[in-house]
């Protein structure tokens, strides 16, 4: 019995229907982008320092570099979420990978519209929904580093890599 079964099973497992399927792919210009803020590459902290922001060619992609010193350190509009189409969308802020070498103690904070996002206490893989952002609306970025006084920076640095995602359903998280 337990031969004619494992016959069977190979028996089936060796036919395969084949039915059509079309799938099209349309790029679209893409609805929500990156925009410099107000004080993208502008003057920092620093005897030649910048607050570098750079776009990419297509605004899909943002880079970000700041120069904070010891305490709170706050940057005002240095980065923006742009929605340029009519109907709403919703936006998250993946947390993707981190290279930390700040003091202990130290905090590295986004606040994205109302919403306050401590990038130095997120696990990897977290997401934290941003907003809706309705029709030609735009969500602004702001950064607050707090390093404690007293610790050393001498080589210290920190990288936070990001994904902003963003869908038209209200119902749905990302994957």
């Amino acid at each position: 019995m337990a031969l004619s079964l494992l016959a069977a099973s190979f028996i089936a497992a060796s036919v395969f229907a084949y039915y059509p399927l079309t799938l099209t792919v349309q790029p679209t210009t893409p609805p929500v982008v990156f925009e410099t803020g107000s004080n993208a590459n502008q003057n920092d902290l620093g005897p030649s320092n910048t607050i570098v922001v750079s776009i990419g060619s297509n605004s899909t992609s943002a880079t970000v570099t700041i120069h904070p010193t010891y305490q709170r350190t706050y940057y005002r509009d240095v980065l923006r979420i742009k929605n340029n189409d009519v109907k709403a969308y919703y936006v998250w802020l993946s947390l993707e990978s981190v290279s930390n070498s700040l003091p202990p103690g130290s905090r590295v904070s986004l606040l994205v519209g109302s919403q306050n996002i401590t990038l130095t206490s997120l696990s990897t893989g977290a997401k934290v929904q941003v907003g809706p952002i309705s029709g030609s609306s735009t969500l602004t970025i702001d950064i607050e580093v707090y390093i404690p006084e007293g610790s050393s920076i001498s080589g210290a640095s920190a990288t936070f890599n990001l994904n902003a995602i963003y869908t038209p359903s209200s119902s749905e998280e990302p994957p």
